[in-house]
């Protein structure tokens, strides 16, 4: 099927034991934070520009017998989300990389993606032709990337940047990498999609998940 515009996403980091981090250690480095989980939209971030999600699947290789085409060899694809958003708050984002603060307002560039700091996402669009029903994808867990940061000077024009950011997703047991909801079907249910994505003891409701301040709280 196809979608209409991204509307929002949710981001939250995952621990050893699957489930959300939340205070300080969370995403958003609050020690107050029960939710552990960030809400990327027009109000937080400046709204998302898009949301590239490729190899969700991965290539299929012809295998013959008896001289004709007898079955496709389907490989496993290794499923990435490019994020582009307007704004992500600096703290969260440097969370989101697995950057290690230095207490002194600096995150250590090392030439090296944080392979142990995991983040869920979950990404909001809708159905093309009826954007009042929302189509979700989420990816349980995924090491994110930015490999490049590029800074220009203002002209006649001002030379705005982009968060760009590349989620490296990671499977999660027998679930595979993520799931697609589409909110229309009799048997949805976004609170236990959300309890899917961002397992917690206490669980979050995706209609209005909790987004304190970014502080600057330590990683």
């Amino acid at each position: 099927m196809a979608t209409l515009g991204i509307g929002r996403a949710w981001v939250a980091r995952i621990g050893d034991d699957g489930k959300v981090i939340t205070g300080v250690n969370g995403i958003n480095g609050d020690a107050s934070d029960t939710s552990g989980v960030f809400m990327i939209d027009q109000s937080s971030s400046m709204g998302i520009a898009s949301a590239n999600m490729t190899n969700l699947q991965g290539a299929l290789s012809d295998i013959y017998g008896s001289n004709k085409l007898v079955y496709k060899s389907a490989a496993k694809g290794n499923a990435q989300t490019v994020l582009t958003v307007n704004h992500v708050p600096a703290e969260v984002k440097q969370r989101m990389l697995g950057a290690a603060p230095d207490s002194r307002g600096g995150f250590t560039i090392n030439g090296k993606a944080n392979s142990n700091n995991r983040i869920a996402l979950l990404v909001e669009s809708a159905d093309a032709f009826d954007d009042q029903e929302a189509v979700y994808f989420g990816f349980f867990q995924g090491i994110v990337t930015e490999a490049s940061e590029n800074v220009a000077t203002n002209d006649t024009a001002e030379k705005r940047t982009q968060d760009v950011l590349t989620f490296g997703h990671l499977e999660r047991g027998d679930d595979g990498f993520g799931k697609r909801y589409f909110s229309w079907l009799p048997n949805f249910d976004k609170q236990k999609m959300f309890n899917d994505i961002f397992p917690s003891a206490t669980g979050t409701a995706v209609s209005a998940p909790s987004t304190p301040a970014p502080t600057s709280s330590s990683n």
